[in-house]
């Protein structure tokens, strides 16, 4: 009846990558909001492919070979991080805004519509990009993603507050909120050591310093969970094919949110789908799972 409390997933290996970070080239599109880059791989229906933080679009990277083969997978850097640059001070760079470069994105790429996936925070500026562009998505699907009140999660807060209180320069000049990222990385993942050159990537900003870590700041301080709690009518109004895809072994995001999700989300199915030990950035753990459940449900999906 009972088991002792242990952890059997630490002895699972991470499925192989088939692109190894920092493979694909990034490009760029300027665009009215910004500078956005971007990765693309594949040929097919368009996807759009949508990160968090303090992630980037190499979060994908692994899945892309995958997917690539079904799908013209398109995964851009939001702005502010990764290295997407807004254009301006008064440029949005919280939900509204971000789902509007998407929808440009889409535009200068000469996509009108398209699949799309959204993770972490990005799910609550694929909420957004439902009220504000909602006709250009024809399939969507939120994984392991902020929803209703759940964020910002405490590392972001106190980023938020390091920015805001104008000590986030200092922290980083002395790596100490390196320090304090990379000590909370390994329990995003629960196979396997978490990649250097991820890492690296993520932490670009936090280390090169000047207007990098001025957009990065911008975009920790700008978000507000009001947003995906007005997004709820949205996703109660949502009538095309939809579907929540959840890590189960996420820390920071339990399944029970993909449960309260899953029922507000009219179009998918009342529970949502679990990848088995796995973490919150499962697309390192279990890249060619998570490609799979991703296709199967496009493929299927009507």
């Amino acid at each position: 009846m009972f088991t002792r409390n242990r952890a059997p997933q630490k002895r699972l290996a991470q499925e192989p990558h088939f692109f190894s970070y920092g493979t694909l080239e990034r490009h760029t599109a300027d665009l009215n909001c910004g500078r956005v880059r971007y990765l693309r791989h594949g040929a097919g229906t368009p996807l759009l492919l949508v990160h968090g933080v303090p992630t980037s679009a190499r979060l994908w990277e692994p899945l892309l070979g995958h997917l690539g083969a079904h799908y013209d997978c398109i995964v851009p850097d939001l702005l502010g991080l990764g290295c997407s640059e807004p254009a301006s001070d008064g440029t949005d760079v919280a939900s509204p805004g971000q789902a509007d470069m998407l929808a440009q994105l889409l535009d200068a790429l000469g996509v009108d519509q398209c699949f799309a996936v959204f993770h972490d925070q990005g799910g609550a500026h694929g909420m957004e990009m439902l009220r504000r562009h909602g006709a250009r998505i024809d399939k969507v699907v939120f994984t392991n993603c902020v929803c209703y009140d759940n964020w910002p999660v405490p590392l972001i807060d106190m980023s938020a507050v390091m920015a805001r209180s104008g000590a986030l320069p200092w922290l980083a000049k002395l790596r100490l909120m390196q320090w304090t990222l990379r000590l909370a990385l390994p329990m995003t993942i629960t196979r396997g050591p978490f990649p250097a050159a991820l890492r690296e990537d993520w932490f670009r900003a936090l280390d090169v310093g000047g207007p990098a870590l001025e957009y990065w700041q911008r975009y920790v301080t700008a978000q507000s969970a009001r947003y995906t709690q007005e997004a709820v009518q949205v996703l109660r109004a949502w009538d095309k094919p939809a579907h929540v895809l959840w890590a189960a072994d996420d820390r920071f995001l339990p399944p029970s949110w993909a449960a309260y999700l899953a029922k507000d989300l009219v179009g998918s199915e009342a529970n949502p789908e679990l990848l088995p030990f796995a973490g919150h950035f499962w697309q390192i753990e279990v890249p060619e799972s998570g490609a799979a459940a991703l296709h199967r449900f496009f493929s299927t999906a009507h």
